[in-house]
């Protein structure tokens, strides 16, 4: 009787339960992590950072400003990142979908977003960090419209590249220091 009472429970439990969406991954580290005051810092790009919170039509976003003086809005929701420029569209686009499967792409901007990897590997100096997601940015319209970013778990950004940018065809941007969370994290 016992057992039949313990199987029962067992069913009702699992019947009680939602279903979950199998075809995202289920993320388990912070791949960008929110919260006033982190930064950070990028060789030749600078800094970005987070210095407010502001509710704009009723939603709260992350206030970013970078070191020339350029504002973006950032908010998470369901393990994906939307950007909204206060420009006269006032648009809100996905930029980052951190439970996207290997080679899904989204609209974003002029062009699209892919997630290439998953588990990509970046060194800065002796620094290796691992289990990295990398976005490419790209349009086949235009030949000048490209750019990777890679994102790391309890960090956020941690590399990128640009093409037509610094006067350069195309240049690979390292971290140099972040502030997460208050930790200071430095790259030798």
């Amino acid at each position: 009787m016992k057992k039949l009472l313990v199987i029962s429970l067992v069913i009702t439990v699992l019947m009680s339960c939602e279903k979950d969406d199998i075809s995202r991954i289920k993320l388990d580290k912070d791949y960008f992590p929110l919260e006033i005051g982190n930064q950070w810092n990028f060789e030749l790009a600078g800094k970005d950072s987070i210095i407010a919170i502001n509710k704009i039509n009723g939603i709260d976003y992350y206030e970013f400003v970078n070191d020339y003086g350029t504002t973006s809005y950032y908010r998470k929701q369901d393990d994906r990142i939307y950007v909204k420029s206060l420009s006269k569209e006032n648009r809100d686009e996905m930029k980052f979908d951190l439970g996207a499967n290997i080679d899904e792409t989204w609209k974003y901007g002029a062009g699209y977003v892919t997630l290439v990897n998953r588990s990509a590997t970046i060194t800065i100096g002796d620094t290796q960090i691992d289990s990295c997601l990398q976005f490419n940015f790209h349009n086949k319209d235009l030949i000048d419209y490209g750019s990777t970013i890679w994102l790391a778990p309890r960090i956020g950004f941690i590399q990128q590249t640009c093409q037509e940018c610094f006067g350069s065809s195309f240049e690979t941007m390292k971290l140099e220091t972040a502030k997460i969370n208050g930790q200071l994290i430095e790259f030798k």
